[in-house]
């Protein structure tokens, strides 16, 4: 990931100079909701503090996501915001600038496209999912063959009790 490593060496030490670089490449997201991820880019803007670096921009990347519900394709352009700081003695917030004055970008722009992915990608809100029973796509209407209505998987346990679920 070569992409992503920036050289800092002429900001360092001169607390108020930026510069602005874009970056791009390839960043591979091993979630289970990212089905394809295309070339990620990076606008981002490097401002030397005393001590160190302050890097902030946007991470985007086209994507290919899975409905939740419904398993189909969606598409997703993530747009994740990108703050990190870079010093010269790395401690708890800051990553380190390394010897030849480079900071690895890699790392926090994974991180930060990965935290742009929703948890539970959907469609639609309205999205009715899969048929339990057959699989079938509700979207597309109700599904035949077979009942609507189903055997709790507590009706065992709703015998041992003397009041059933629904006055619970």
């Amino acid at each position: 990931m070569d992409n992503f490593v920036v050289n800092v060496s002429g900001l360092v030490r001169r607390p108020g100079s930026t510069r602005r670089v874009t970056l791009a490449g390839h960043v591979d997201l091993a979630l289970d909701q990212v089905e394809r991820c295309g070339p990620m880019t990076a606008d981002l803007r490097l401002e030397a503090m005393a001590g160190g670096i302050w890097v902030r921009g946007v991470a985007c990347a086209e994507m290919v996501l899975r409905c939740n519900r419904c398993l189909d394709r969606i598409g997703f352009e993530a747009r994740a915001p990108v703050r990190q700081v870079y010093g010269e003695d790395a401690g708890e917030d800051m990553l380190p600038i390394g010897e030849e004055g480079d900071v690895d970008l890699s790392t926090v722009l994974h991180d930060e496209l990965c935290l742009s992915v929703p948890l539970v990608p959907l469609c639609s809100e309205s999205c009715r999912g899969l048929c339990p029973v057959c699989g079938a796509d509700l979207n597309e209407g109700s599904c035949e063959g077979h009942s609507d209505s189903r055997e709790s998987p507590f009706a065992t346990l709703e015998g041992l009790l003397e009041v059933p679920f629904d006055t619970a």
